[in-house]
């Protein structure tokens, strides 16, 4: 029970991160493979602003938020959209942003420094029992943003003008803006919406570990293992996704060792991609020839 309990909360922070890629790849076919340098952008403006006693807390958390948000959307413009005028099989933006992660990488090194530094921003002390697991408040809070910003986000494609345009977007940016929609600008609020969720998970995971210029780079590779694991197309992906590489990691952490742990999260990857390629959720695109 306590490799169940805790591997879902474990799941539920990979998936909140998780769908910063399925966001992007949904609207735009690309993926920020800088998302682990938002993570630490986003804890690190929070860090920056904690000493304003006239804000509260929430009005901090929105601060990094926005600030992660808006590199995003200017990423998109400046280091993405450029590399994306050959088609979809265009991947130059893939090495662009991997550059973009070396370069906030040592820009936030150099301003902020390599010690981990404690935040107090957003963190509930102690732990609760849920079903006989105790389980930390501050990780427990994570998993219940990530279910909460999941449905928010899935009730506002479906439900919202929004929505209607970043779906037609998604399946044909040619056609959208010949209507007066900008597939452009469609990119960069995604991007800022992708990246602000990025930002937000920083700024809650710091509260744990300390907010550091590498804190985000152990959950890059798990949060892009749930997001094809429950499949890039779909809102609810990083849920399943995240629920059962947790869980499956606890369990092999617990019957065969910690080095165990992330290896059985990888080959559930492995298998998924080779009997399921699009993911879980994923739908099948078919290409019109």
């Amino acid at each position: 029970m306590d490799a169940l309990v805790l591997g879902l909360v474990l799941g539920g922070l990979y998936a909140l991160l998780a769908q910063s890629f399925v966001l992007t790849f949904i609207t735009t076919k690309t993926l920020n493979f800088a998302v682990g340098e938002f993570v630490a952008l986003g804890a690190f403006v929070v860090l920056a602003v904690a000493s304003w006693s006239w804000l509260p807390d929430i009005g901090k958390v929105v601060v990094g938020l926005l600030v992660a948000g808006l590199i995003g959307a200017l990423a998109y413009r400046f280091l993405v959209l450029p590399f994306m005028t050959e088609g979809e099989h265009d991947v130059r933006w893939l090495l662009s942003t991997v550059a973009l992660s070396f370069v906030m990488l040592n820009l936030i090194t150099n301003v902020e420094g390599p010690s981990p530094q404690r935040s107090e921003t957003a963190r509930l002390g102690g732990s609760v029992d849920v079903l006989g697991a105790g389980v930390s408040k501050q990780q427990l809070l994570i998993a219940v943003l990530a279910v909460v910003v999941t449905v928010l986000l899935v009730v506002a494609s479906k439900k919202t003008p929004a929505g209607l345009v970043m779906r037609a977007v998604s399946q044909d940016p040619e056609t959208t803006s010949l209507m007066g929609v900008s597939p452009r600008l469609v990119g960069m609020v995604t991007y800022a919406v992708a990246m602000g969720i990025a930002g937000l998970t920083g700024t809650l995971y710091a509260a744990t570990v300390g907010a550091s210029p590498v804190m985000g780079a152990p959950l890059l590779v798990a949060s892009i293992a749930v997001a094809v694991v429950g499949g890039l197309s779909s809102l609810w992906g990083p849920l399943l996704g995240g629920a059962l590489y947790g869980v499956l990691s606890e369990f092999a952490s617990y019957e065969f060792g910690a080095i165990w742990g992330e290896t059985a999260g990888l080959l559930l990857v492995i298998a998924v991609l080779v009997w399921r390629p699009q993911g879980l959720l994923g739908r099948r695109t078919e290409v019109k020839l």
